[in-house]
């Protein structure tokens, strides 16, 4: 196991802005009145988040936020204030392995934190005020299970807490093309020469949102990521332009207003920082999107990260987008009630919950052709244009998932590979292991970023020998996992 130095920091969060209130890290001190010691009888709330970044050859810098809410500490007056002492174990285990029932798995990277908190007064405290750890380590790429322990402590009431979440660490020195690291979504990004600050990286103070939430006072989004391998090869001019963009989570243009583009000197890697303000977005589930582009405005890499947007006092606006023909002369009004029900079971694999909700309310068949109308035209790329490219793409996806997975027991598009590439698009790269001596066929697929998820994997299995090949595992969220999946394979 190694470790790698790691920052320590402790800032006060209040809801919607981080800022320093007379909070820092405190030796162990004697309590001057046992009796201000105020006891909890809930667990500490912890939020956790990472990003991970190239490092050198064989492991990645991995970057992992813990904030914990600072009303669910149990405090003890000091001298220097109240103090909130909290035992951390942090451990990065293996898929692989995490999944086995011994308690003896060796992890990977582990670490115990004694961290320690200290404020001036506690009546204050609220909802929503967090202290933020940071914690850097040097770890092999690959898929882990990032596990986060607190302690139980009778004395003062709080209960044992033990979290887990998927890590997926990529392998940044064996591409060779252009790649995005992941992205830290952050409350501030600031320019600095304090190289001792615990959030000091790349000249610039980094305090990360470990809960990724914003708006209702926390008005500003900053993001950090890296772009590695810029050469010759993308610009020949010596530039290239990064366009950022945040979408809505269930649609994947750009919204109007939350755009930018910037042309960027070719330096590898290239450190990008930038901010949107969100005080006007609706509250909801949304993507921060990366991409970057070459002189002739292509897209060689992508990245992407998901956020939340807490506006109350803000209305999402509720339009019906419309394409330029009336309903009445478009391609639905003519849909028969058989392709409606089909485009139903089509459509199931990209709609949002909401979508799925709404048309299985709607019994009259008039309205369902216009809502299958609204259903493409809001994920219409350009609706100056006469084809819905998105459309075009996903129906030519479900053709090829036809062409190449249909069997004896139902079409391609249904089948588990078909599934998985109408909803994600063809995968960067499809490793076959049909022959392999002791194991059932089966395939790994790569993806260099799924929108939300980053690097991703999925591995299909023929576990009957029908030639059915089912998903036994995969590292994307609400996918199945199945961390011992290498056994499951075996004959």
């Amino acid at each position: 196991m190694r470790k790698l130095l790691r920052s320590t920091a402790i800032i006060l969060l209040s809801f919607g802005s981080y800022s320093t209130a007379s909070a820092q890290i405190a030796e162990a001190v004697e309590p001057t009145t046992a009796s201000s010691s105020t006891k909890q009888a809930v667990p500490v709330q912890v939020d956790v988040d990472h990003a991970a970044f190239a490092y050198e050859e064989s492991n990645s810098l991995v970057e992992m936020y813990l904030a914990f809410e600072a009303s669910t500490l149990s405090y003890v007056s000091t001298d220097q204030g109240f103090l909130a002492s909290l035992p951390v174990n942090l451990q990065v285990v293996r898929s692989t392995q995490a999944s086995l029932a011994s308690t003896n798995v060796e992890p990977t990277w582990q670490d115990d934190l004694q961290l320690s908190f200290v404020i001036a007064d506690t009546s204050g405290l609220a909802e929503g005020q967090h202290f933020v750890h940071q914690v850097r380590a040097a770890i092999p790429p690959g898929a882990y299970e990032l596990r986060i322990g607190i302690a139980e402590d009778m004395a003062s009431g709080r209960a044992a807490v033990a979290i887990r979440r998927d890590m997926m660490v990529p392998d940044y020195a064996v591409s060779s093309s252009v790649h995005v690291s992941d992205v830290t979504l952050a409350s501030s990004i600031q320019q600095s020469s304090d190289k001792e600050d615990a959030f000091y990286k790349n000249g610039m103070v980094i305090r990360p949102n470990a809960n990724q939430l914003f708006g209702s006072g926390l008005n500003m989004l900053f993001y950090y990521t890296e772009v590695y391998n810029l050469s010759a090869d993308v610009s020949s001019t010596g530039k290239y332009t990064v366009f950022s963009y945040i979408a809505d989570a269930n649609l994947p243009q750009p919204m109007a207003s939350y755009q930018k583009r910037s042309q960027r000197s070719l330096r590898s890697p290239d450190v990008v920082v930038g901010s949107f303000n969100v005080k006007d977005l609706p509250s909801g589930s949304y993507f921060l999107r990366l991409a970057i582009l070459n002189e002739n405005n292509e897209s060689i890499a992508e990245q992407s990260r998901k956020f939340f947007v807490y506006n109350p006092e803000v209305v999402r606006e509720t339009q019906l987008v419309t394409a330029e023909e009336s309903f009445e002369r478009s391609q639905y009004a003519r849909m028969t009630e058989e392709e409606i029900e089909r485009m139903l079971e089509h459509t199931e694999i990209i709609a949002s919950d909401g979508e799925r909700r709404r048309i299985k309310g709607i019994r009259d068949i008039d309205e369902r052709r216009r809502f299958f109308m609204t259903f493409w035209n809001v994920r219409d790329p350009d609706l100056n244009t006469p084809i819905n490219e998105y459309q075009e793409q996903f129906y030519s996806l479900i053709q090829y998932a036809n062409d190449r997975y249909t069997n004896s027991f139902s079409e391609g598009w249904k089948t588990d590979r078909g599934r998985a590439l109408v909803k994600y698009g063809a995968p960067t790269a499809i490793e076959p292991h049909m022959f392999d001596t002791g194991y059932n066929p089966y395939e790994l697929w790569s993806y260099n970023n799924i929108p939300g998820e980053g690097q991703a994997q999925f591995i299909f299995a023929d576990l009957d020998g029908f030639g059915t090949f089912e998903l036994i595992h995969s590292t994307v969220s609400g996918e199945r996992k199945l961390s011992n999946w290498q056994q499951e394979l075996r004959k």
